[in-house]
């Protein structure tokens, strides 16, 4: 029997849509707003992870954490700040 595989992006595995490359953060999240980290990422991914950790301890070593670029967003901070102040 063969095996079947599907294969999917970030975006589609999250059910969330592609970012737009003006606004997107350019951080680690890649407009997503979330990072995957382990115990033993460098930081600010490690307080990060210990700070997941603490709350719901993962069963695989690995936790989506807010990108610390755009705070959980995937907007950039100068998007942001030029966004509030047109409204």
């Amino acid at each position: 029997m063969k095996k079947k595989f599907i294969f999917t992006d970030r975006y589609q595995a999250l059910g969330i849509p592609y970012p737009n490359p003006e606004t997107m953060c350019k951080g680690p999240c890649e407009g997503t707003g979330f990072v995957p980290c382990k115990k033993d990422d460098n930081a600010p991914f490690r307080a990060l992870w210990s700070k997941a950790e603490k709350k719901h301890p993962s069963d695989d070593g690995w936790h989506f954490v807010k990108c610390p670029d755009c705070n959980g967003i995937g907007k950039r901070k100068e998007v942001i700040f030029d966004d509030k102040t047109k409204t």
